[in-house]
């Protein structure tokens, strides 16, 4: 199993129990300009709502709680798609 799978398999289960906000490693193509310095994340309000959006926060703020006043930093149809686009869950 490649890294891309792995990651792949791991995400659909994060996103099937929805008991915790996924946080990704800052993606060099969009981690910039006003984004840079955030900590890229997917909301669990988002994921129990079946929207895959990457937020940004900044580090040391509480991800779950304020899923609504974080600016979306891309939003994608489905989870290969943001797999593809090389987002890579920190810690994994």
């Amino acid at each position: 199993m490649d890294n891309k799978e792995l990651q792949l398999k791991i995400l659909k289960k994060i996103i099937g129990e929805a008991s915790y906000a996924p946080i990704f490693k800052p993606n060099p193509k969009y981690c910039v300009n006003k984004f840079a310095g955030l900590t890229p994340y997917i909301s669990c309000k988002d994921l129990k709502n079946n929207r895959i959006a990457i937020r940004g926060c900044p580090i040391g703020h509480n991800k779950t709680y304020d899923s609504g006043y974080r600016e979306i930093i891309i939003e994608y149809p489905d989870i290969e798609n943001l797999i593809s686009d090389n987002w890579i869950l920190d810690n994994y």
